[in-house]
């Protein structure tokens, strides 16, 4: 989400990469980089100052001016409102993922996914006809953060649900390759349009999401629902219509595939659908821990930082707009580069090998990040040199718990919490990057803690103890049907022992005569 990134417009996207240049009486980096010709007198003001740090459509004068008020001689807009945008998506993200989780188990996942392209015209309906109205703006970016919550909660499970199981670890891998590209195309749609005169300098950005929702809806005629979801709730002449569609099989054939998924549920109680209480009882409270914590490890990662701040460091650093721009879409294109190779490795190396090897490399290139910033006047090479190990943790990053995560956080909730675990993982995404949204301002900017890349200190910490927990507590679902994970699970079997432990056919079979 992700990185998930809790913003789901892509002008939320977009990294800074504008700061103004004028004359100063201070010196940061060797660059005289300033928002305004004074010293910031409170963290309010400091906001105020460095928009770019908070969201990056603020980098666009046009939108400043529109939404913002003179200070010192440039247009910057309230400190309040800017936080309260944040806020808005971030609230729009939980509430999204909090309703899917209870939507979709009575309803289905095509019902969650037709209101979240219908609430997303409408937020951007809010934001294109919001110029200057900051109330109108705010309830556009709380209405939009509604339906990230919905997709990212939605589509992994229902591509782990309808891929066949040789297809099921690269299909869900390659649900966050969206949200890459998403950043990728905003990037595009920014060059070209935050240099115009008027109001679509940025609305632009607002009505590209009206075409990925035209897109969707497209498509959705054409999607069947799922068939685990179907036959879970009763459905089975329905569920077996589904099959058909995504299968071109017999049948006799078709029949095996309703058993199989009626085997799956039949362990739990008839007719039940599972429920939040389940998600902790003892038996799945690991299974749940485990499943939330991609989410978690996603957010605290340094995805905040690297994603959301890049451009912001290196300007601060000297580099100029241009060089910026360039080298933040070269590392987005590493990122999206990363994404694709973990779609063949996920069934080659295996979910938990792949998560573990690209956290690692994450974690060194996060004190190596670190350790550079502890030689400033070293300047420029310092700077270049931690921008390619940004590019390097941006590859490992999207090539393991950025993609593949999404596959793990699918396989190891049972049958019937799926869609609820995976609502809880989007609510502790949402949770955790709101944190660091709104700390990560005090962090960087140049009259609060300044830690430049010192600032990786912190993500290096946390990935080491994400690492230990990945290698203790991560299995390996690689090749395993989720009846197989279910008994593997049940026996007690340490999850870093999964690929080694093997199942007699007896035992599942065993399994369902005993249902």
């Amino acid at each position: 989400m992700s990185s998930a990134s809790p913003e789901a417009d892509v002008a939320r996207k977009v990294s800074a990469t504008e700061v103004e240049r004028v004359p100063s009486h201070g010196q940061w980096d060797g660059a005289a980089i300033r928002s305004t010709s004074l010293e910031p007198q409170s963290k309010w003001e400091s906001i105020k100052m460095y928009p770019k740090a908070i969201a990056c459509f603020l980098s666009i004068p046009q939108w400043r001016q529109d939404y913002g008020y003179l200070y010192q001689g440039q247009y910057v807009v309230s400190a309040n409102w800017q936080l309260a945008f944040t806020a808005a998506s971030m609230i729009g993200l939980v509430v999204g993922g909090a309703l899917t989780g209870v939507i979709s188990q009575r309803f289905g996942q095509k019902i969650c996914i037709l209101g979240g392209h219908l609430i997303t015209i409408g937020g951007v309906f809010l934001q294109w006809f919001s110029i200057g109205n900051m109330g109108m703006f705010f309830a556009g970016k709380l209405l939009t953060g509604i339906p990230l919550g919905i997709f990212v909660t939605s589509a992994p499970v229902y591509c782990s649900e309808v891929a066949p199981q040789p297809l099921r670890g690269a299909m869900v891998a390659a649900v966050n390759f969206s949200l890459v590209v998403g950043q990728l195309l905003g990037y595009g749609v920014m060059r070209e349009t935050q240099t115009m005169e008027g109001p679509n300098a940025y609305r632009i950005l607002f009505a590209v999401q009206w075409g990925f929702a035209a897109v969707g809806l497209a498509f959705l005629y054409f999607i069947p629902e799922s068939p685990t979801r179907l036959i879970a709730r009763g459905k089975i002449d329905a569920g077996r219509r589904s099959l058909s569609i995504l299968y071109d099989a017999s049948a006799t054939h078709l029949e095996e595939m309703v058993e199989r998924i009626q085997l799956n549920l039949a362990s739990l109680e008839e007719g039940s659908a599972g429920s939040l209480k389940e998600c902790f009882n003892k038996a799945n409270r690991m299974r749940t821990a485990v499943a939330v914590s991609v989410f978690f490890i996603q957010a605290c990662s340094g995805i905040s930082w690297v994603l959301g701040y890049m451009g912001y460091f290196m300007q601060l650093g000297g580099l100029g707009g241009g060089q910026v721009f360039d080298i933040t879409v070269g590392i987005c294109g590493a990122m999206a580069v990363g994404n694709m190779v973990s779609w063949p490795l996920v069934d080659r190396m295996g979910r938990r090998g792949l998560i573990l090897a690209g956290l690692l490399f994450c974690t060194v290139s996060m004190l190596l990040i670190a350790v550079l910033g502890c030689f400033p006047e070293k300047g420029r090479p310092v700077l270049l040199a931690q921008v390619a190990f940004m590019a390097v943790w941006g590859f490992m990053y999207q090539g393991s718990i950025g993609s593949v995560g999404y596959t793990l956080i699918t396989e190891v909730p049972t049958s019937s919490l799926r869609n609820l675990t995976q609502s809880l993982g989007t609510i502790v995404n949402g949770l955790s990057n709101c944190i660091w949204s709104f700390s990560m301002p005090y962090m960087v900017n140049p009259d609060q803690a300044n830690m430049k890349g010192k600032v990786a200190f912190i993500f290096f910490g946390i990935l080491v103890v994400c690492d230990v927990f990945v290698f203790f507590y991560y299995p390996e679902t690689k090749g395993r049907s989720f009846e197989e994970i279910d008994e593997l699970y049940a026996m007690g079997v340490p999850p870093r022992k999964f690929s080694k432990t093997v199942l007699e056919p007896a035992v599942l079979r065993g399994k369902g005569e005993d249902a």
